[in-house]
């Protein structure tokens, strides 16, 4: 087999990003392990591989901010954007299953820090819960998405004794049968959000569908939960928090860029310029060039604004970058089919796959204000 062709990374890290021991362990696990399972990832009959998750896990990838002493790296949002770039770039699928543990390990932490004081009240199974999710030695599922939809809530809790019953239906649960707990997001009576963590599997009330027929992270176990009745004991939840407060830091984090997407903008954008060189094609290069230059502009923007300037400052400006950044993802995977010809089209290939991950991340997390931004940028 031939070695692929050594291109230039289009986004090179900082040195002191690229030298942090949490950026380093992404690159080999997404050199070693994830890129070489990429096709199997997303195909539905094989799926994300537990391995590739206790990889990830046991290099502490899934506890990139967490604090040393408690089984993380201590890195802070640029090197955790990076670790994220690196493992979405080499295998999407495996990244969204490991990125669903984040805000189960922030809330068992008492957070997200954004948030006012106050208004999140860790719940009893933070305790025992908190040193797993902390070091990924315990991996989380999320079944919270439909807390962003508007209209009538989704899922409902009303207090039974000392626990709570849920009732509703969770249309997106991803990872289902890969982790060890699921977090159930509920409205609660008087305006908050009830998290409770359930072991990830059936029981009583609790009911998966088949795996999704997804044309994009088919092999994510990525499920609806219907939840009849579901009796929580007051000892699984995690956290109760106010409803306004995280209706607004949802609305602040949604519109920025997603460190993950840029992952497979520059995947795809070093494939371009691979496939210029070994197959000799100056207008695949020439493209490739351009579409460099744009991204590099557009991804220094958007991590200015998300890592320099407060989260909820300058939406409009994160919003329309976000907006801006998928359609150039959009842009340049199918650049890399139309560079690659007819044997892009082949089941299991790399271009067709980043580009349909391009379409996932046009999709995912996305409010009315990121949708208009994305029409308004794929118009042009």
């Amino acid at each position: 087999m031939r070695t692929p062709t050594a291109v230039p990374d289009p986004f090179p890290a900082p040195p002191e990003v690229a030298a942090h021991p949490a950026v380093a362990a992404a690159s080999r696990i997404a050199a070693a392990v994830l890129a070489p399972g990429a096709a199997g990832a997303d195909d539905p009959a094989r799926g994300v591989r537990t391995a590739a998750l206790t990889a990830v896990a046991g290099a502490g990838l899934l506890s990139v901010g967490v604090p040393r002493e408690e089984g993380g790296h201590g890195g802070g949002e640029r090197v955790a954007a990076e670790v994220a770039e690196l493992l979405a770039g080499a295998c999407a699928a495996t990244w969204f299953v490991g990125t669903q543990h984040r805000t189960p390990q922030l809330l068992a932490r008492g957070g997200p820090g954004a948030l006012p004081a106050g208004a999140v009240r860790t719940g009893p199974a933070a305790g025992p819960y908190r040193a797993g999710l902390s070091d990924g030695g315990t991996r989380a599922g999320i079944a919270v998405a439909h807390l962003r939809r508007p209209g009538p809530p989704a899922v409902t809790a009303h207090r039974e004794g000392t626990g709570w019953r849920l009732r509703g239906r969770s249309d997106w649960c991803t990872g289902w049968g890969l982790t060890d707990v699921v977090m159930i997001g509920a409205a609660a009576p008087g305006d908050r959000y009830l998290f409770v963590l359930v072991p990830a599997g059936e029981a009583p009330g609790l009911r998966a569908g088949p795996p999704l027929p997804l044309t994009v992270m088919g092999g994510t176990r990525t499920v609806a939960v219907e939840l009849d009745d579901l009796l929580v004991p007051g000892g699984a939840v995690l956290a109760e928090v106010d409803g306004p407060p995280w209706r607004e830091l949802d609305a602040a984090r949604t519109a920025n860029v997603v460190p993950a997407s840029l992952g497979v903008l520059r995947a795809a954008l070093a494939g371009l310029d691979r496939l210029a060189r070994e197959r000799d094609r100056p207008e695949a290069g020439e493209a490739a060039a351009r579409l460099t230059a744009e991204a590099v502009a557009l991804r220094g923007e958007a991590y200015a604004l998300l890592h320099e300037v407060p989260p909820g400052e300058r939406l409009a400006e994160r919003v329309a970058l976000r907006g801006e950044l998928a359609a150039l993802t959009v842009r340049t995977t199918q650049a890399l089919v139309a560079a690659r010809s007819g044997s892009a089209l082949l089941a299991g290939g790399t271009e067709q796959r980043w580009a349909r991950e391009a379409m996932f991340f046009l999709v995912q997390a996305q409010t009315p204000p990121v949708r208009a931004a994305q029409l308004a940028a794929l118009a042009r």
